[in-house]
């Protein structure tokens, strides 16, 4: 249980991040602006702001398996979406949606801390912690590495696939 909520924690993470080496070539191919292409960062973030706000009483009003499940289904069908994209305002779309892994993170911050004591919940949201530093630092590098060897939407291919790993 605990590798499966420290890996939703770390997914929230990398979709933000990993992409980043791919921005100018996602730009060239749509044709769009860099500042544009942009935008898939702050929508990103915002929407993830927002459906914090709104995942968290749904979590404890349907349950927090549904909702991380739900979450994992948008999510996986945002970044499909992100791959099959033929334009700037598609892909700014769905790249806004992949924001629905918000509710991996916060609801199973809420799950160590339902099914845990305080001490022991202590010590496994400092694992999951752990698994939110490194993400981050290997997320562009993994990144850049697709990009180059199989083009930007191979990020979005990974993202689909962990996802689908994470949801059986």
């Amino acid at each position: 249980m605990i590798v499966t909520l420290g890996l939703l924690s770390a997914l929230t993470v990398v979709t933000l991040n990993m992409f980043l080496p791919s921005l100018n070539n996602i730009a060239r191919e749509f044709g769009a602006d860099y500042a544009v292409v942009n935008l898939s960062i702050a929508g990103y973030a915002a929407a993830a702001a927002v459906l914090q706000l709104i995942v968290g009483p749904a979590s404890d009003r349907f349950g927090r398996r549904p909702v991380i499940l739900v979450g994992l289904l948008v999510c996986m069908a945002a970044s499909a979406g992100c791959i099959l994209a033929t334009d700037i305002g598609s892909f700014l779309l769905c790249r806004m949606l992949q924001a629905a892994i918000v509710a991996g993170y916060s609801v199973s911050m809420a799950v160590v801390r339902d099914t845990r004591a305080p001490k022991a919940a202590a010590s496994l949201i400092g694992y999951m912690a752990m698994a939110w530093a490194i993400a981050p630092m290997l997320g562009p590098m993994l990144g850049g590495f697709l990009d180059e060897t199989f083009g930007w939407r191979a990020s979005f291919w990974a993202f689909l696939g962990l996802g689908a790993a994470l949801f059986c």
